[in-house]
Order: structure tokens, then sequence, then C-alpha cells
């Protein structure tokens, strides 16, 4: 390659490095001044200047005049312009699909919900099926509520199962009873945009640690509580994936003192259903129906049951203890908790108890997420979409003046 091509295409990397630098400010930290950019950056005031001004003109960042009171306080001169995402500059698409809900949503560029329709889907085991509902009303939605597709950035999709983000396959969901699925490309076709699959955990993992509870960790260990038990991992940021994706299939690791039973069977929702219910034919039971079995129990236990906090508090003992080897290998700076059973007091309580009784000096935090599925998949929509990937700016700069 001729040098001068060389030194095009790293001066054009360059550029792209650092207007995403400066919008990662705006969008995670805004609304904030070019010269606090600048700093937080390393870039100089003219770069950020000249980059800002790029956006604006894409529509995509605001000027606002900083009315705070430490400011304001300093008196007469130069009235400080503070930069911001504008979030009508565009949408995400968001789905979420588990036995608990089936959500199609959109939402604006700071993930306020615009839209959302529920699927209530009583039958998960077609996939086509699902995937034919899923375009239907993800196109209603755009149709109606989305004036210029340009300013339409991409979505997400978050389901449970192992997922390979990268060709948006799904390598098997056995709670929706899916064997290999290409839901990527099905759906990126089908609508006509580009759309990123994840797993349950690894979408809260990401949206938890970037805009949530969890913001600014870099090692954490995310733990779904709902029938079945899952998990995310994330490392120094980055998120383990493991051999054939399927890094965080925690279900079946046996728990200790328990006779083999394993930490799904103990831990989850499935552990408090088998307590309340013994005999439960599980395999022989829609999962949506023990999805509504598990909200009844959490809702009794919470109305102040003595039977259903118990058992909901003794799946929760169980997963503190089992905590203990995986948080001593993985080191992690938190522990995050999602899913149903992380809205029960109960179920958090009695882990946290549960880990701090069994290893008192590991003091490891445990947090719980109360975003749902759809939240996390439009979170994770706008960091690939808006901070990851190269925006077209001549295409947004056309749409806003449209």
């Amino acid at each position: 390659m001729p040098e001068k091509s060389k030194e095009s295409r790293n001066h054009a990397d360059l550029g792209r490095n650092n207007r995403r630098a400066v919008l990662s400010e705006v969008v995670l930290s805004g609304p904030l001044p070019r010269r606090e950019i600048a700093q937080n950056t390393g870039l100089t005031m003219a770069a950020v200047s000249r980059i800002s001004r790029d956006l604006i003109y894409a529509g995509l960042v605001l000027e606002r005049p900083d009315a705070s009171d430490q400011r304001a306080a300093r008196g007469p001169g130069r009235r400080l312009v503070d930069l911001d995402l504008d979030a009508k500059a565009g949408f995400v698409l968001g789905v979420g699909v588990n036995v608990f809900s089936q959500v199609v949503t959109l939402a604006d560029l700071k993930n306020r919900c615009v839209a959302q329709k529920d699927l209530k889907l009583s039958d998960l085991s077609d996939p086509d099926a699902v995937i034919g509902r899923i375009v239907s009303e993800a196109e209603a939605l755009i149709a109606g509520l989305v004036p210029d597709r340009r300013r339409l950035l991409g979505g997400s999709f978050a389901l449970t199962g192992a997922v390979d983000p990268e060709t948006g396959v799904v390598r098997t969901s056995p709670y929706l009873r899916w064997g290999e699925v290409a839901l990527g490309p099905r759906l990126a076709e089908a609508l006509g945009m580009p759309l990123l699959i994840e797993s349950m955990p690894v979408a809260l993992t990401l949206a938890e640690s970037r805009f949530g509870i969890a913001r600014g960790v870099r090692n954490m260990l995310t733990m779904i509580c709902s029938l079945g038990t899952g998990a995310g991992i994330l490392a120094d940021g980055r998120i383990v994936r493991g051999h054939d994706f399927s890094a965080g299939m925690i279900g079946d690791i046996p728990v200790a003192g328990h006779d083999g039973g394993s930490l799904e069977m103990l831990a989850s929702g499935l552990g408090v259903l088998q307590r309340l219910f013994p005999g439960l034919d599980i395999p022989g039971t829609p999962a949506n129906d023990l999805a509504d079995m598990l909200m009844a129990a959490i809702d009794a236990a919470a109305a102040g049951d003595a039977r259903s906090a118990g058992a909901v508090a003794e799946a929760g003992g169980v997963l503190g203890r089992a905590l203990v080897p995986l948080v001593s290998l993985l080191r992690p700076e938190a522990v995050m908790l999602a899913g149903p059973l992380a809205a029960s007091p109960t179920y958090v309580a009695a882990c946290r108890s549960g880990l701090a009784e069994a290893a008192p000096k590991l003091d490891t935090p445990i947090l719980a997420s109360a975003m749902s599925h759809a939240d996390a998949a439009r979170w994770v929509a706008i960091g690939e979409f808006l901070l990851e990937r190269d925006l077209d700016l001549k295409s947004l700069r056309l749409a806003n003046a449209a």
C-alpha cells in the first residue's frame, strides 16, 4: 500500500477514535463544557471544538447554557455552554425474550422508552413464530414513531441462552427450547437494520457496568436469579465468552452438602418451587406456568407468607454459599444479582448472609439489579451503535436537515 494511503487511513482512524472519545464523554458524563471534555480526553480545545461542531451539525449533540450554581456564582463574564446528547436525535430498538415476558421496545438515545409492545406469547418453542411476531411488532413501532429511518441507529436482542454475538446465532436456549437459530441475520434482513444479539446475563452485565448501578466496575460476576440460573463474567472490562460462547452456563454445578443437587435446582426459582411444591413435575410443566408460579411465590413472600419467605430465603442462602469458590477464583469488585428473585429483599438478604457467613474475609459487595431485559437490550444498542461503531454523520446531517 502506498505510504500516502497508509497515512490517510491512520488519520481517518485517529479522527474516528477522537470523535468516539468526545461523544462518549457527552453520553456518559454530560452535560459537560468543552474545556472539561478536553481535559478528560486529552484532546486539544481546537480538536474538541471541531468534533463537537460536526456532532452538532449531525443533530446528535446540542448546546445548553450552564446554569449550575457553582458557575453562576462566578459573576459576570462569558457564560459557559455545556454539550449534551440530544435524546431526540435518534432511536434504538430493544427486544427481550424469556419465559417471564417477551417485549419489543423503542427508545430515544437516553434510553427513555418511547413505546413498548408486550407479546405475551404462550408458546416460545417455535423460533419461526417468535421471530415473525417480533418483526411484525417492531415494524409497526418503527413505522408509527420513527419519522426518518436514518435516525434508527440499531437494535439489540437479549434472550436466555448461549449466543455468538459476532454472527448473531443462538447456539442453544434450553428454556425457550430452541436449538441453533440464526436469529441476528434473520432479524437484520427482515427489519433492514443492524442488530446485536446477546445472552441475558451478558446484556445485563454490559448495561449495568456502563450505564447503571455498577457503572465503572471492570470486574464483576452477574448472577441471573430466575427460574434457572446463569452468569455473566466481566474481567478487566471485557466479557468472558468461553468455549462455544457457553461461559456462565453454570446451572449444573453441584452444590456441596446437598447430595449432588445442582445450583439450578437448589438456588434458583426452580429450587423455590421444589421446596413449595414437593413432587412438582418440572420437565412436564410448561415454562411459562412455572414462571407464573415463581412470581406468585415471590409476591407471597413479600406479603409476609412465612412458607414462601422461607423457601425464597433458603434458595438465596444456597446461592450465597455457592458463590464462595466463584468469588475466590474471579475476585470481582462486586457480584450483581439480576432477574425476578433479585427483586426479592428476602432472597438478596439471604444471599448476602450466606456469602458472608461462608467466607467473611471475601467482603465482596452484592448488588441487586432492577433493570429489565428490554432496558438492558436498549442500553446495549446505545453502547454499540452510538459509541462503538462508526456513525454516518453525513446521513445524520441530511436527516437533520430534512
